[in-house]
């Protein structure tokens, strides 16, 4: 009763906070190389596809898949990603923007330095 009838406020605090966190993800996702993004509408997080990067290397380490990509994004530049697998789709994963705006910005950065020396 109390969720139904409560003050929605901080509710509507929050829609607003997760909805400019998504279209930042969105902006900075889209300055990456051929990262195909979607928008999602309920979601607190993104899932783009990364097929791109399967069969790219940097010399030591050659990406096949979304969970070896994001292996390879954690040991090179420590950002934790969900691979799209456990979610049922294999060539996407998934960013959470469930945190500030600056760790956001912190963190696709790296994502970026990552997947820039891949070829």
């Amino acid at each position: 009763l109390a969720a139904l009838k409560g003050d929605l406020s901080s509710v509507k605090t929050m829609l607003v906070a997760f909805r400019e966190r998504r279209d930042l993800v969105i902006k900075l996702l889209s300055k990456i190389q051929r990262m195909k993004t979607n928008t999602p509408m309920g979601a607190f997080y993104v899932f783009p596809d990364v097929t791109y990067y399967f069969g790219k290397t940097d010399g030591k380490t050659t990406i096949n898949s979304a969970p070896e990509l994001c292996d390879y994004i954690l040991s090179k530049v420590y950002v934790a990603l969900m691979p799209g697998d456990a979610f049922g789709e294999p060539h996407c994963i998934r960013i959470s923007y469930a945190t500030s705006r600056e760790l956001l910005i912190e963190a696709i950065e790296r994502i970026k330095s990552a997947l820039a020396v891949l070829y």
